[in-house]
């Protein structure tokens, strides 16, 4: 098992994060934590199954086969213990081109969307560019990150009526708990606000820890859709793949036309293929890998723990590590220039929002390679003291 989880090299496979690491590198090894996807193969049932599919010979137009949204209710069921509606799932290329969809379909130009900061960048981008406003309820920061329910009311008595949720949340890494999604949901219904949920990180879960999917509560609140997809959790993203879960008719009426309408509702055959392979026969890899993460987020702890102005957040989930960086004598932007020239890349914490003293890493590596990075980057913090 520990085979599954060793360094590979990605730097030509036209792998995103690596092209922008190997454009900016200016030392002969470059180590990069930045973009959010995993430096180790896929699951190997995935890998076989893909290998399998290759080997037919054949790829032609393909049916996503009867049992797809059962696959897909399993999941569910056995994950989050959460019983979704068969005819209430839409198979779609990515999250995020689900949130798109839903902000085009079931708002109008100029509505207002609301976001929770620190939170995945991309959020603001896709709200913007489909001629919406973004509006922040920032999270409070604390030993850990709550939700900010006062100012939340507050915007939904404004007649602010979509929510973009993040669950687990990207950076901070909370898995929220069952009486703050009691919460949201009682306080979204009330002012009758529309919750998206994106659960695209709720397979990685650290010990001590439960995901409870928003998808549980539909029977109570009907204006709840869930983005899911194995692509974070299975290292898949370029196989593009997600779910889209709904209980309003009305909803799923409006989703499913423009999804057709688009010609977009059939997946092609290899995410269907690895789909498969990943919610039925990859549960053995997905329990190593969340602890060879977990291990990884221990080792950063312990690598850090020296220095008084550096703070470790909880990892509850996710792969992601914020950490908090308050010394008067370092400076994020000059830190992460001079880690750039000594060929280690990590993620700026302002681009998250709400985010200036943070810097965001990836433990989805081998531990070698965080070692290497780890390394450097105490390295360079102890020169800037």
């Amino acid at each position: 098992m520990s085979d599954w989880f060793k360094t590979l090299d990605r730097s030509h496979s036209d792998s995103i994060k690596w092209i922008l690491a190997k454009n900016n590198c200016q030392s002969k090894e470059c180590l990069t934590f930045d973009i959010a996807d995993s430096d180790y193969e896929t699951a190997p049932s995935i890998k076989q199954a893909l290998l399998e599919r290759v080997e037919h010979g054949a790829f032609g137009y393909t049916y996503k086969g009867d049992n797809y949204e059962e696959i897909i209710q399993t999941w569910n069921l056995k994950r989050y213990h959460s019983q979704i509606e068969k005819d209430k799932i839409i198979a779609i290329p990515s999250v995020l081109n689900g949130l798109a969809m839903i902000l085009q379909e079931l708002t109008n130009p100029m509505d207002r969307v609301i976001i929770q900061s620190p939170v995945y960048h991309m959020f603001k981008m896709v709200i913007e560019e489909n001629n919406r406003i973004m509006v922040d309820n920032p999270l409070i920061e604390g030993d850990t990150y709550q939700i900010n329910f006062k100012h939340l009311e507050d915007l939904y008595k404004k007649g602010i009526n979509t929510l973009v949720f993040c669950h687990p949340h990207n950076p901070v890494g909370r898995v929220w708990t069952k009486q703050e999604l009691d919460d949201l949901v009682d306080l979204s219904k009330k002012y009758d606000v529309t919750i998206i949920s994106d659960e695209i990180h709720a397979d990685i879960i650290m010990p001590g820890n439960e995901m409870v999917s928003l998808s549980s509560y539909m029977d109570n609140y009907e204006k709840i859709i869930v983005l899911q997809a194995p692509t974070k959790v299975f290292n898949i993203a370029g196989i593009k793949i997600a779910t889209m879960i709904l209980k309003s008719n009305d909803f799923f009426s409006k989703l499913e036309k423009a999804y057709a309408k688009l010609h977009l509702s059939s997946p092609n055959l290899f995410a269907l293929t690895a789909i498969k392979a990943a919610y039925q026969n990859s549960d053995k890899w997905l329990i190593a890998q969340n602890k060879h993460i977990h291990d990884n987020f221990v080792l950063l702890k312990s690598a850090l723990q020296d220095f008084d102005f550096v703070k470790v957040f909880p990892l509850e989930g996710t792969y992601l590590a914020w950490v908090k960086l308050t010394s008067k004598h370092l400076n994020i932007s000059e830190l992460l220039e001079k880690l750039q020239l000594q060929g280690v890349f990590i993620s700026e914490g302002s681009k998250f929002g709400h985010g200036d003293s943070f810097i965001r890493l990836s433990l989805a590596c081998s531990k070698e390679q965080l070692l290497k990075g780890l390394d450097i980057i105490i390295t360079q913090i102890k020169k800037a003291m």
